[in-house]
């Protein structure tokens, strides 16, 4: 059975590579050889990669690129996130229990020629302590319901539009003094908010 599963096996190696040029009989002793048959192979090796830089900013940093201009208007931890306008119905986003929200509230211009899905303008990393990671969410200011979701809403050309990321993580994070940083991506871009 053996026998039978290796005269296959060969079978149909020499089946899938005659056609490439990598296998050669070798006429005296019958046997085959893997190998290129053509003696001209040049291997070149890419350099390693090298990390995008990351700038440092700070709340009311101004972060540009090609197709939007993003105002991080402030950083705070909170455990209910609350909407700019609460006199009348309005949604919020309160923190499960043993929960806390890092809330980046941030003005969203677009400067492209079309429209800007909401949930597309950025990714947030939190880093906490040096290794705990949390990402989170966008959810979008609207005058009549207090938030609205961004996988719903765009930014149209030359418009501005008030958004949040929000990033759940353990209550912790907002006790203690640990240290405590954000990462933004942005359009290839990266940048680096420490909170403390």
């Amino acid at each position: 059975m053996k026998r039978c599963m290796r005269g296959m096996m060969l079978l149909l190696m020499m089946l899938l590579c005659s056609g490439c040029g990598i296998l050669q009989m070798i006429p005296s002793s019958g046997k085959v050889e893997v190998g290129m048959s053509s003696p001209e192979v040049s291997v070149t090796q890419s350099a390693a990669p090298t990390e995008a830089p990351v700038t440092d900013i700070q709340a009311g940093a101004v972060l540009t690129t090609d197709a939007k201009q993003i105002v991080v208007n402030r950083v705070e931890l909170i455990y209910d996130v609350l909407p700019d306008d609460t006199s009348g119905f309005y949604t919020h986003y309160a923190a499960d229990q043993g929960k806390v929200y890092i809330c980046v509230d941030m003005d969203v211009t677009n400067t492209a020629k079309q429209n800007l899905p909401c949930d597309e303008i950025l990714k947030i990393t939190a880093d906490y302590n040096n290794g705990y990671t949390y990402s989170g969410f966008t959810v979008v200011d609207d005058s009549t319901t207090g938030f609205t979701y961004a996988n719903i809403t765009t930014i149209d050309p030359l418009s501005t539009q008030g958004i949040k990321y929000l990033i759940a993580c353990p209550a912790e994070v907002e006790e203690s003094q640990k240290p405590l940083f954000l990462t933004f991506e942005v359009d290839g871009e990266t940048f680096r908010l420490t909170i403390r």
